[in-house]
């Protein structure tokens, strides 16, 4: 009884409070708004030169192609008259789903996929997996190729991306090495390990049993591409391509500004591995953790006025991102597929 007679207490305590700090941080909010320099942003994008920023990103665009056709060589194991255009059509539509509902749109492409092709859908997890390993590494080789080449004498260096420079060489290794043990496990044991993880289910009911070890004998078959030369060789060429691929339309969107027309392969090569990792962060329509890292790496490693940086940073994030949506949004109608149910696929799709 006191409990329930002190819960609407607290809660008006909490209103009450609200209500007192929401003009104090409007007010703030207010005055860092009135603050920005609105005028240098929009200079921004008046001076895009569109002769750059066009086809990069129809580069962006063309670089779905080639993660579709590493896909196709990933699905081998499982079917063999799988269709290039319907791993295409979702690719678009899974990238669709990450910018509109954030990470958990993730596991949209692999159940598409799946359905698609009529596969087991941990197999194409397994994929989805050794795709984030691959593209990790590339990010890896990319980003310490960088560093090692990239010069800070006579560049406002901050201290953050300081230290993410001094450090980066041993983390660089340290994930690297990682990947490649990872890659190694799949390629030489991923039955072995799936085994092993079926026997150190033995506790469990034998019907939960059979429901696991069914779905480790799929994410061993998807894993399979990783122990067939030639498979490895094909996802290698098309990790290499698509990575380059997405350097060049990198390289193309930064020249059409005049703030960072002038910045060398070695310095896009830089800003792609930092914002590569700062793109784990990503909020549901909004974006999040390419456009901070973009604007850091901008305003204090190229120093870009603030302004311009966050201009810059939010458009690459639009050019990069942003630019499959229509793409995406065209072929699900196509498809008849609904947006709220590819919302809950992450809640379908866990035990």
């Amino acid at each position: 009884m006191l409990e329930s007679l002190s819960l609407p207490k607290y809660r008006r305590w909490i209103l009450g409070g609200a209500v007192l700090l929401l003009p104090i941080l409007l007010w703030f909010s207010w005055q860092r708004l009135a603050a920005f320099d609105w005028v240098a942003l929009a200079q921004v994008y008046s001076q895009i030169d569109w002769r750059w920023m066009t086809p990069g990103a129809a580069i962006v665009v063309a670089s779905y192609l080639i993660r579709a056709l590493r896909w196709q060589v990933m699905l081998r194991p499982v079917t063999a008259n799988s269709s290039l255009r319907r791993i295409l059509s979702n690719t678009f539509i899974g990238f669709t789903a990450i910018v509109l509902f954030g990470r958990p749109g993730e596991l949209v492409r692999p159940y598409l996929i799946a359905r698609s092709e009529n596969v087991p859908l941990p197999s194409q997890m397994a994929a989805w997996f050794l795709e984030r390993v691959y593209d990790l590494l590339a990010v890896l080789i990319l980003f310490g190729i960088g560093l090692a080449a990239f010069n800070p004498a006579g560049r406002p260096v901050g201290p953050a991306l300081q230290w993410v420079l001094q450090t980066g060489g041993f983390l660089i290794t340290l994930l690297g090495t990682a990947c490649l043990i990872i890659l190694a496990t799949a390629a030489l044991g991923g039955d072995i390990l799936a085994n092993r993880l079926r026997d150190s289910l033995a506790f469990l009911p034998p019907s939960v049993q059979a429901k696991i070890g069914g779905a480790l004998t799929n994410f061993a078959t998807g894993l399979a591409s990783c122990g067939r030369p030639a498979d490895i060789a094909l996802i290698v060429v098309y990790t290499i391509l698509e990575w380059a691929t997405i350097l060049g339309a990198c390289i193309c969107i930064l020249w059409a500004f005049p703030q960072t027309e002038s910045l060398s392969g070695i310095d896009v090569i830089v800003y792609l591995g930092f914002v590569s990792f700062g793109g784990i962060v990503q909020i549901p329509g909004i974006g999040g953790g390419t456009q901070i890292v973009g604007f850091l790496v901008f305003s204090q490693l190229f120093a870009v006025s603030a302004a311009a940086a966050m201009g810059i940073a939010m458009a690459c994030w639009v050019a990069t991102w942003v630019v499959v949506v229509p793409f995406g949004l065209l072929l699900a109608a196509r498809q008849g597929l609904s947006w709220g149910a590819l919302k809950k696929i992450d809640s379908e799709i866990a035990p």
